[in-house]
């Protein structure tokens, strides 16, 4: 087994965990993808990063975000 194959194993395992512990750790309302999104883009992984650990594709996951972005300007602007 050569190192790449050996990296690109490790860090779908990580996305693994990734993705339980945050279905674990959510509460009611995590079984939402929106919030899941949400959730780790604050926690400072980028679009393409979260779209590997969701298993969701990357315009999915600005779409998702642009969503949320607009939802909050509008709250803030009333």
């Amino acid at each position: 087994m050569d190192n790449d194959t050996l990296v690109k194993q490790i860090i779908r395992r990580l996305d693994v965990l990734i993705a339980l512990q945050i279905e674990i750790l959510g509460g009611p309302g995590a079984a939402r993808p929106s919030l899941k999104i949400r959730r780790l883009t604050e926690l400072g992984l980028s679009s393409s990063e979260v779209a590997e650990i969701m298993g969701k594709p990357l315009n999915y996951v600005t779409a998702t975000l642009s969503q949320q972005k607009k939802g909050t300007r509008r709250k803030e602007t009333k």
